[in-house]
């Protein structure tokens, strides 16, 4: 008795190839087909083996089915009945593949994956934006207190408050935290800010530098003209 290797198809691929055989008995091409329904005809051959893989899902996936359903000629509501049945929208379809073991490659991957965990914040940067907040806190309750002369607990509690509330609104976080995320513009900004004042500042300071040669030479003429004209002594 001959020994077959190949499984019996799948109910799916069953679907497909009956709906493949009314078409060719029609006489008509998956290209034409396309034509029709602007889906490319490789779609459409995925499906005719039973495999949705590339297929959209929801009101896309039914809208393709029900145009190629009508081309072939068959009865749209009841051929897009058996359609969802058979591939649900909750479920990838799985095709020849289903019976397939996970490959090695597969396997490391999901055991990798398992022991994944997500990057932690660096705690190192949280007790120094913690650091920098409370010392700014105290900074400006220590001068409220010296300048309205009321008790430094109230204008700590007044400042803190204060302090964490336009923070939380403005920017979302404290703002020692929040220059810490930003402190790559923040430093590129300053570094910009600084090269402007300095292209500013440089021709006045070569606009400086010649009036005071002009300067220096104006008084050594003079200083010689009244040495020649003996007003100042030798």
């Amino acid at each position: 008795m001959p020994f077959h290797s190949e499984s019996p198809p799948t109910p799916r691929q069953e679907f497909g190839l009956a709906l493949k055989a009314i078409r060719q008995r029609k006489g008509v091409t998956l290209a034409q087909i396309a034509a029709t329904t602007k889906v490319p005809a490789d779609l459409f051959a995925a499906f005719e083996r039973g495999d949705l893989r590339r297929w959209p899902k929801g009101l896309f996936r039914r809208a393709f089915f029900r145009g190629y359903a009508g081309m072939i000629g068959v009865r749209v509501d009841e051929a897009c009945e058996e359609f969802a049945r058979l591939f649900p929208d909750q479920e990838i379809a799985r095709t020849s593949q289903a019976n397939v073991e996970p490959s090695e490659e597969d396997a490391v991957r999901l055991a990798l994956d398992a022991s994944w965990h997500r990057p932690r914040a660096a705690a190192f940067g949280r007790l120094l934006a913690t650091v920098v907040d409370a010392g700014t806190v105290a900074a400006l309750a220590l001068a409220v207190a010296w300048i309205a002369g009321v008790d430094r607990a109230a204008a700590i509690a007044i400042v803190a408050l204060t302090y964490y509330s336009v923070a939380t609104a403005t920017l979302s976080k404290s703002p020692a935290a929040w220059a810490m995320a930003k402190r790559q513009a923040i430093c590129a900004a300053i570094v910009s800010a600084l090269r402007n004042a300095a292209a500013r500042l440089r021709p006045r300071t070569r606009d400086y530098s010649a009036a005071s040669v002009r300067s220096a030479g104006a008084l050594a003429q003079s200083a010689e003209s009244l040495r020649r004209s003996s007003l100042v002594p030798r």
